[in-house]
């Protein structure tokens, strides 16, 4: 006899539940408390993937992974011994949103989420809770001491409506106490400003960079922006990168080893090197391979260099003077890279649509999030032979007569987020997807 079965979606996973099952529940509904019709037996079925913004292996032990997703609350924790092989979800960061996290040790972690922070000293299992200062700005990007766990940096920006017109001031956060209470400052008046990324020296702490986006007269552009004394004041050196209008900056790198080379990635890839007797950076500009959301340095060699992009990954193993480009290495928006200083061939990048590995210093990447169900599902589609799920920007079909194997269809390529799904019933060959936010 045929099985019937309905497929739902519910918190990001669609499941498949037995109609046997279903129906019965439906009429007990009208009886008791509608919650009770959750407690049937679900069959998860996919998709794997989700939003994944950080990633890092132990130091000592390349196998041991964590990796952090976000969007659908809360922002799952996960763990894998075995290189990514398997995962299991050790915790959850309880907020809906987290924009950025770092890391101290393996055990120690900050994530920021525009006005709170949240600390764990335990590997993601459990987190606290930290309020930045009342109105003080939002917080989008965070990074640790290299030195001293209980130091922790946060930037974002402060927005002032006073006299009829608005300007966004640089907020720069710190805290002594891991993340629990924090002092704030702001720097510069710009018509607008956010910022990408952040990056500390490993060498000189004082040192701090960090890229964004801002506006001024009427332009906008890439933001450079400098401490060498810990925060306590800050210099635009935007202009030294010869920039141009429209032109922004995504993402900055510090050599761990050497605080003389820093890198800063966009359309352009920038490279900074100190010289002379003041010691100040100097910059040479290059044609990027792809545009430049993220970068990763390797730990033990620094010269090797990762930058992740849209669909694309590029690897120089010269300092940035030239560059590998790995296309179509992963799906969606590349966010954060990670490389093991234990086995430095394994190299992680965390995407909008799921979690990437290379076991070749970058020449090869291939998904390492099998069994993570933590996709948002914008749309779902059933027909007697078909069901089609949109997410994190693709179209995905699962054949319901064969294994639980989800696959990648055909998407639009000028489709955004995809708010419904229609499959004709007459002719299962036809779908119409319909654009927007619902």
């Amino acid at each position: 006899m045929r099985r019937v079965s309905v497929c739902l979606s519910l918190w990001g996973d669609v499941y498949n539940v037995p109609l046997t099952v279903l129906v019965p529940l439906f009429f007990l509904c009208l009886l008791i408390l509608p919650s009770v019709a959750f407690c049937a037996t679900r069959e998860l079925i996919g998709p794997d993937g989700g939003n994944f913004i950080f990633s890092m292996t132990n130091p000592e032990n390349a196998d041991e992974v964590i990796a952090i997703t976000t969007n659908p609350s809360p922002s799952n924790v996960y763990r894998s011994n075995d290189a990514g092989a398997t995962w299991s979800e050790i915790g959850e960061v309880p907020y809906p949103y987290v924009y950025d996290v770092s890391a101290f040790s393996f055990s120690t972690l900050y994530a920021i989420a525009s006005t709170r922070c949240f600390n764990s000293t335990n590997g993601g299992v459990t987190w606290t809770e930290g309020r930045l200062p009342p109105s003080s700005g939002y917080a989008y990007r965070i990074c640790v001491h290299p030195t001293n766990g209980r130091i922790v940096y946060a930037v974002g920006y402060y927005s002032d409506y006073s006299n009829n017109t608005r300007t966004r001031s640089m907020t720069f956060f710190k805290s002594t106490d891991g993340g629990l209470n924090w002092s704030a400052s702001q720097f510069f008046n710009f018509e607008y400003f956010y910022p990408r990324d952040m990056a500390i020296s490993a060498t000189n702490p004082n040192t701090i960079y960090v890229v964004g986006t801002k506006e001024v007269d009427p332009y906008y552009g890439g933001a450079m922006l400098m401490t060498t004394d810990g925060g306590q004041s800050w210099t635009d050196i935007s202009s030294d990168l010869n920039t141009e209008r429209y032109v922004y900056f995504d993402a900055v790198a510090v050599d761990p080893t050497d605080d003389g080379k820093v890198y800063v990635g966009g359309r352009y890839i920038y490279c900074g090197t100190r010289i002379g007797r003041d010691q100040q950076l100097s910059w040479t500009r290059r044609q990027a391979s792809h545009y430049i959301y993220t970068m990763g340095i390797d730990p033990v060699d620094p010269s090797r260099i990762y930058t992740g992009g849209y669909e694309n990954i590029a690897v120089s193993t010269n300092s940035g003077m030239s560059w590998n480009l790995r296309p179509n290495s992963v799906k969606g928006v590349s966010q954060h890279v990670a490389v093991a200083p234990a086995d430095t061939f394994k190299a992680y990048v965390a995407a909008n649509t799921g979690l990437y590995k290379s076991s070749d210093w970058g020449a090869n990447w291939n998904t390492t999030h099998n069994g993570i169900a933590a996709a948002s599902i914008n749309a779902l589609a059933v027909d007697p032979s078909v069901l089609i799920a949109q997410s994190g920007g693709y179209l995905m079909t699962y054949g319901r007569g064969r294994s639980v194997d989800w696959r990648d269809v055909v998407t639009p390529p000028s489709c955004g987020t995809v708010c419904d799904i229609l499959i004709h019933p007459e002719n299962p060959d036809n779908v119409l997807i319909l654009e927007g936010y619902g």
